[in-house]
């Protein structure tokens, strides 16, 4: 077994006797007893451990200490351990670091690392990978303690440097070490060896059409899989002998129709009635008009993965995990228009801003998301006018607006209506003040924007704009002049977005998952998969921890004619 020479084992001594000290020092209170009878039950000790695990919180409220490199205190609600054993505990590779597996599934047995393509060998011949422990014998409890608290494995092995050391009492020790050992204990329910159960998600307001372009691809390939599966079998009884990969990807799938009806009031119970007849593993995409938070809340409440719904209306939240959005919505849309002027080097600093918002979901999202990115970049704020449909017609009282406040931007979060008085509304600004549309809102109606204004007139797009060429392993990016025209204005991509969710992201991250049946560790997998060029976006990124996969907006321009190109005027990522 892999041991260090005794130089190292001597090097080794400062952080441990660091370690200890540190120990003593935290504990010099008084330990904590272990866990007991009048400790909180156990779901609620689960619940602590988890807290320990993800935020870095102690029991107590306060964070872990932790440290690394000997005694460099760290901050570990942002270093946690799911940081980098992730969420399901089953480990990562990232920056030269291989992060082994935490659960006690995997802890409480003897480990070797299997052979990797990468091992380069070190001066004595043996096979190392960044600096990952090669083999050690099971761990106990006690074992496991020694190891948070001092880095050091059963086998006298010395951690990697950037592995934090705890000095938790015991009694905290005890309770993170308890929900290690729950953590990916089962398979998730809607998993077996065999068969995955999905469901998809439809609200009674999307039309007959938008419907059957999401449920046509998703049965679609639902019935593609299980077919693969009945030819795989036929290959096993003549003897082919299937790869380890193979095994695990060809599992029956079934897909359930989860329709809701009636106002959003009512779905939580409507979806916690389909789940408790029959729970699934994940839900993939869904559709709705409406606001999505309902059906987001359910899947957090219920630690359901919600994989890439069809929504304008996403919840944008930093604490949400187990909804994928495709992106941000009407709110991206917003805050790319932020971005832009921000970097805007032609914009005087005095220049006055004015918002007018239609009163209602569209217009609040858009604003909102200006709001909050350009709050972010510590700019002043912006005066925010909302109006009802019939005076956003109004022309008259919208020029008192603009005669009011003498905008040099001009940012109108309202539908198609507006359109034939912008010419008389642009006259009234500035020269030579710029007008900022969203054509998720004005849809079809993009292109109406008057040919005489169009100079002046900029609108967020949030889709591609270079020509995307199909091939077999998803797609490539052809480094050609623009080509996307007004025709592509109010296309929902309801098909093209089902099948991206599908063939590029979500199963290769059913693939990846081999007998690891843990909705947690689908989405670390899909979290860490590479970015992905596809048909609707100009970039489709993931990472730990991310839940909307486009990121970026174009802001573009109209070019002449009734059929007029999209003239870029920033960059894709604007932000």
């Amino acid at each position: 077994m892999t041991r260090y020479r005794d130089a190292k084992a001597k090097a080794a001594l400062l952080p441990l006797v660091v370690a200890a000290v540190l120990v003593l020092l935290w504990g010099s209170e008084g330990r904590a007893a272990p866990v007991g009878p009048s400790d909180p039950p156990q779901a609620e000790l689960i619940r602590l451990g988890e807290r320990m695990y993800r935020e870095g919180i102690l029991p107590s409220g306060d964070p872990m200490p932790a440290f690394i490199r000997g005694d460099v205190e760290v901050d570990s609600s942002a270093f946690s351990c799911s940081s980098c054993h992730l969420r399901a505990g089953l480990g990562s590779f990232e920056g030269g670091v291989v992060t082994p597996p935490t659960t006690g599934k995997r802890l409480y047995q003897p480990y070797r690392r299997p052979p990797s393509l990468d091992d380069i060998p070190d001066r004595a011949g043996r096979y190392i990978y960044a600096k990952t422990v090669v083999e050690r014998p099971a761990y106990s409890r006690e074992t496991l303690a020694s190891a948070m608290r001092f880095g050091v494995d059963p086998a006298n092995q010395l951690f990697n440097d950037v592995m934090p050391r705890y000095p938790l009492t015991d009694r905290d020790m005890t309770i993170l070490i308890d929900y290690l050992e729950a953590l990916s204990s089962q398979p998730s329910p809607g998993a077996a060896s065999l068969e995955f159960s999905f469901a998809t998600i439809v609200t009674d307001d999307v039309s007959p059409e938008d419907r059957e372009a999401l449920l046509g691809p998703l049965q679609s390939l639902i019935a593609q899989k299980n077919q693969q599966l009945a030819l795989y079998n036929d290959f096993i009884k003549f003897g082919y002998t299937p790869t380890i990969e193979m095994k695990h990807a060809f599992r029956k799938a079934s897909l359930d129709l989860w329709e809701l009806k009636g106002p959003p009031q009512g779905w939580p119970a409507q979806l916690a009635a389909y789940y408790d007849r029959k729970p699934v593993f994940a839900v993939l995409g869904g559709i709705s008009n409406g606001d999505w938070r309902p059906i987001h809340d359910f899947c957090e409440a219920r630690r359901l993965p919600c994989l890439f719904p069809i929504t304008d209306f996403p919840v944008v939240s930093e604490t949400g995990w187990y909804t994928l959005y495709f992106n941000k919505g009407y709110f991206q849309e917003g805050e790319a228009v932020a971005r832009y002027l921000n970097r805007l080097e032609t914009l005087p600093a005095e220049t006055s801003m004015l918002q007018i918002v239609q009163d209602a979901p569209e217009g609040e999202a858009l604003a909102a998301g200006f709001q909050r990115a350009w709050s972010d970049l510590e700019r002043p704020a912006v005066t925010t006018v909302t109006l009802k449909g019939s005076s956003l017609l109004d022309q008259e009282s919208l020029g008192k607006l603009l005669a009011q406040y003498k905008p040099g931007v001009l940012l109108f979060w309202a539908d198609a209506r507006m359109l034939p008085n912008l010419p008389a509304l642009i006259a009234q600004l500035p020269a030579p003040g710029m007008v900022f549309l969203s054509s998720g809102y004005l849809g079809k109606q993009s292109a109406a924007v008057p040919e005489p204004v169009r100079d002046r007139v900029y609108l967020s797009y949030p889709y591609r704009l270079t020509p995307f060429v199909g091939s077999r392993d998803g797609g490539f990016d052809a480094k050609v002049p623009i080509l996307a025209g007004a025709r592509d204005f109010g296309d929902r991509r309801i098909a093209s977005r089902t099948t991206t969710m599908l063939r590029q992201a979500t199963l290769r991250g059913l693939n990846l998952l081999y007998d690891n049946l843990y909705r947690d560790h689908l989405l670390d997998v899909m979290s860490m998969q590479m970015d992905l060029t596809v048909r609707d976006y100009e970039r489709f990124s993931f990472g730990p921890g991310q839940r909307y996969a486009s990121k970026g907006c174009y802001i573009i321009q109209l070019g002449p004619g009734a059929d007029p190109p999209l003239l870029p005027r920033s960059e894709w990522v604007v932000h």
